[in-house]
């Protein structure tokens, strides 16, 4: 994680306020990075992170590619297999 901590009301976007309360509600540390912020999951490794814009051409665009991809964090935080992938270890 490069910058400070960010708080998700802090985005000029509601859509994308929402998708960040959800997701930073559940674990997911926002941070200070690139040209508003970055998402990052709760595993050790760090496996997704996101890359938030702070003026998207569609907002509601932007919330949704944030969900889907936070939705595709594929193993939980304490999983024993967690690869920096994401790929289980055979």
């Amino acid at each position: 994680m490069v910058g400070a901590p960010l708080s998700p009301g802090g985005h000029p976007k509601k859509e994308i306020r929402e998708a960040l309360e959800k997701w930073v509600a559940q674990g997911w540390a926002l941070h200070q990075d690139g040209h508003w912020g970055r998402l990052y999951c709760p595993c050790a490794a760090r496996c997704t992170t996101i890359p938030i814009s702070s003026t998207p051409r569609n907002a509601g665009n932007e919330a949704k590619r944030i969900n889907r991809t936070a939705a595709r964090c594929p193993l939980p935080p304490e999983a024993a297999n967690r690869s920096l992938t994401g790929l289980p270890r055979n």
